[in-house]
């Protein structure tokens, strides 16, 4: 199932974490025409509030679009299931650069980032991260909250548990290979 554009009919996505990530997410949002985010992050200057503020009226819009822009695994699928409760749309980005199977299944609040490459049969769980230039090959399946670093390479068949981090130049072999 590839990406839809929801968030496009909507004044600017609200992201969820203002460190590289979420820059880079805002630009790529930008870029291909979902508007100018606004930014939740406890640490960061010049955000709309902190990571709790989701639930805040003056956010919350009916539909409005959110994306969880966190390294931290765990935390980006547990915020993520919040601010869907909240009622925001939490679709799947595919950025325009990347390469997407038709055939492959993306849960919500997954992000595809540029020169990525998600083949046929491959299901990704929730909030997972494809970072630009990595490799998830057909049929593989990662579990909720997974992150393939940039190179990263998940090859045909593997499986990644939840919350699992794939490193850049990292391989996870098909469970047919010998290691």
């Amino acid at each position: 199932m590839q990406g839809f554009s929801l968030g496009k009919n909507h004044r600017g996505p609200l992201i969820l974490g203002k460190g590289g990530f979420g820059r880079q997410l805002a630009d790529w949002l930008a870029e291909d025409g979902w508007g100018q985010p606004e930014f939740l992050d406890d640490n960061a200057p010049g955000c709309a509030g902190t990571l709790r503020d989701y639930a805040d009226p003056a956010l919350l819009r009916p539909g409005r679009t959110a994306f969880v822009a966190l390294g931290n695994n765990e935390l980006r699928v547990t915020l993520l299931q919040k601010v869907a409760a909240a009622g925001y749309a939490t679709p799947v980005y595919i950025s325009s650069d990347a390469s997407v199977s038709p055939s492959a299944v993306l849960e919500p609040g997954c992000v595809i980032l540029p020169q990525a490459y998600v083949g046929a049969g491959v299901h990704l769980g929730a909030g997972c991260i494809v970072n630009a230039g990595a490799i998830v090959d057909h049929d593989a399946v990662l579990g909720r909250g997974v992150h393939i670093a940039p190179g990263g390479i998940v090859k045909a068949g593997a499986e990644v548990a939840a919350f699992a981090k794939v490193d850049s130049g990292e391989i996870i072999r098909s469970p047919w290979e010998h290691t």
